[in-house]
């Protein structure tokens, strides 16, 4: 087998259409091509848009338009590891909680304001990570958001949104993580 590896990862929140189908069969393409390895890994983490109905459609699909996978994962499968890495960056100071209002947030974005929250010690960030954890209503106010850069030209990359919780019952893990 090549070292080529590519994935193809769908939301399971609805039927595949024709960008699915694009992205699918230009993975698959270059699988072929290069002999390599496609991943089909669900992208796993809306459990309010998530149905397995539209999971199992879109394994009944592929097939039909020709494509065969490898391997097959979902985001969901990393969930333990994604918690330890939130709580090390922050730890590091690389990442904060943040529970400012949306439009609030938008604003400062758009102003290049670093938000209130930013400086927030790192006990004070922790705490709030693990009410976001808990499924606190306090909890499910906040975000985690790396700290890069405010400045920054790309809007993209000023102090982007990197975890949220949310109370609804996952597919695949069910009530476990928020």
């Amino acid at each position: 087998m090549g070292e080529v590896v590519v994935r193809f990862p769908p939301e399971a929140s609805g039927f595949m259409h024709i960008g699915h189908a694009k992205a699918a069969l230009l993975n698959y393409h270059y699988k072929e091509t290069f002999d390599g390895k496609l991943i089909l890994r669900f992208d796993d983490t809306n459990p309010e848009k998530e149905s397995a109905v539209f999971e199992e459609a879109i394994l009944a699909d592929l097939p039909r338009l020709g494509v065969k996978w490898d391997s097959l994962s979902y985001t969901s499968n990393y969930f333990d590891r994604m918690i330890e890495l939130c709580t090390k960056l922050i730890s590091d100071g690389k990442a904060y909680a943040d529970d400012t209002d949306l439009e609030t947030m938008r604003k400062q974005r758009e102003a290049r304001q670093e938000s209130a929250c930013r400086n927030n010690s790192v006990e004070r960030n922790l705490a709030m990570w693990k009410s976001m954890q808990e499924g606190t209503e306090q909890g499910l106010k906040t975000c985690i958001r790396a700290k890069i850069d405010m400045s920054s030209d790309n809007g993209a990359m000023r102090d982007p949104t990197i975890y949220r919780c949310k109370l609804e019952p996952h597919i695949r893990t069910g009530t476990k993580y928020k």
